[in-house]
């Protein structure tokens, strides 16, 4: 009998305590800020800012790149980036920041990123890298992934054909084609399996490589909950943005 008084009383107390108590009129905790640039039509600002509580920013505007969480970059040439994305993207990433750099013809090898190439969790073969190969399904390789959650791809059939970066873990690959030695000669083609989603830490921060470009998968119906998977991801890594 006193042990269940004891209960009730703890029960009773635990309901009395108010929540923390907040004062009127106190500034609100800024949002996460996700910086897009390039041809980001594969982002859909308002589901991922009820999904995430971030906010999309498709400039820096007055803002530094510390102030952002996640930097996505989405087939735009590295010579195109605002300059301090361009002199501070791996320092960013060094310093806590998160990435999520997708393909295209304007990206990887193809985009003159060769020059962060320190930081992407793809080895850059050749300075023209964005190629049509046959339409295979990809192959999960780490069906667990949170960024792969009930997520089905549909074959991708044009990619950036990079070498798997040793260091770097592979996600998603695709079945490869030709020769060992046409990929050594750049020429395309290998005997193992394209490489096309990998991550890899850098510094204190992450880098998310996709190997193709999202915009062509309009068709697919997961894409937009792998997009909300995959900020999702970056945002819990990134120790950039306020109060981080």
């Amino acid at each position: 009998m006193r042990m269940r008084l004891f209960v009730l009383a703890g029960l009773f107390l635990a309901l009395a305590v108010p929540p923390p108590f907040v004062a009127a009129g106190a500034p609100r905790p800024a949002p996460l800020m996700i910086l897009a640039l390039g041809n980001t039509g594969y982002l859909n600002p308002t589901d991922i800012q009820a999904a995430t509580g971030a906010v999309l920013k498709q400039g820096l505007e007055t803002f530094e790149l510390k102030d952002f969480a996640v930097i996505v970059l989405a087939n735009m040439a590295f010579a195109a980036l605002p300059g301090p994305v361009q002199q501070g993207l791996a320092q960013y990433v060094n310093d806590g920041g998160a990435v999520l750099i997708t393909g295209g013809a304007q990206s990887f090898g193809s985009g003159g990123y060769q020059a962060v190439a320190s930081i992407l969790p793809f080895q850059i073969r050749a300075t023209s890298d964005w190629r049509f190969t046959p339409f295979r399904p990809p192959v999960p390789l780490q069906p667990g992934h949170p960024i792969l959650a009930g997520v089905t791809f549909i074959p991708v059939g044009t990619l950036n054909d990079m070498n798997p970066r040793p260091g770097a873990t592979e996600i998603l690959q695709a079945a490869g084609g030709g020769s060992a030695a046409g990929r050594t000669a750049g020429t395309g083609g290998g005997s193992y399996p394209y490489p096309l989603l990998a991550e890899v830490g850098s510094g204190a921060g992450r880098v998310l490589g996709i190997a193709f470009d999202l915009n062509d998968f309009a068709g697919m119906r997961d894409r937009d909950l792998f997009v909300r998977n995959a900020i999702t991801y970056l945002l819990r890594a990134s120790r950039m943005g306020p109060a981080r």
